[in-house]
């Protein structure tokens, strides 16, 4: 049993991005699109890097703000997305906090007891 969760949280630390689970809309069973939608920033607000940028997050630090050049930063795992849409590398960078956007709200189907049914 220690093995198996071991190896679960070893694959969970490759930097690999989690399946999403599916989800009802419309009364039929739908995949979920990804997490974050992509967003760009500017180059004064994410640090080492020339220009703007286009990233779809992956994961942001939001515990652990780090103080740099007078302003809070978060630390982030995005992919960047090049100007054509394709996904490229996994980065790891500085996004200043105010320019973070909140994560999308996961809206999960409220399961309702039927009256008519016996419980």
């Amino acid at each position: 049993m220690t093995e198996l969760v071991r190896c679960h949280r070893q694959q969970r630390s490759a930097g690999l991005p989690r399946p999403r689970a599916p989800r009802v809309r419309d009364h039929r069973l739908r995949p979920s699109g990804p997490a974050w939608p992509v967003y760009e920033f500017a180059e004064s607000d994410y640090c080492y890097g020339i220009g703007p940028i286009r990233i779809r997050l992956l994961r942001v630090n939001w515990a652990q703000p780090i103080p740099h050049e007078g302003d809070l930063w978060l630390g982030v795992h995005a992919i960047v997305i090049d100007r054509s849409g394709r996904e490229g590398p996994v980065r790891e960078m500085l996004v200043r906090a105010d320019s973070v956007p909140v994560p999308p709200a996961c809206k999960r189907p409220r399961l309702r007891v039927l009256r008519g049914t016996p419980v």
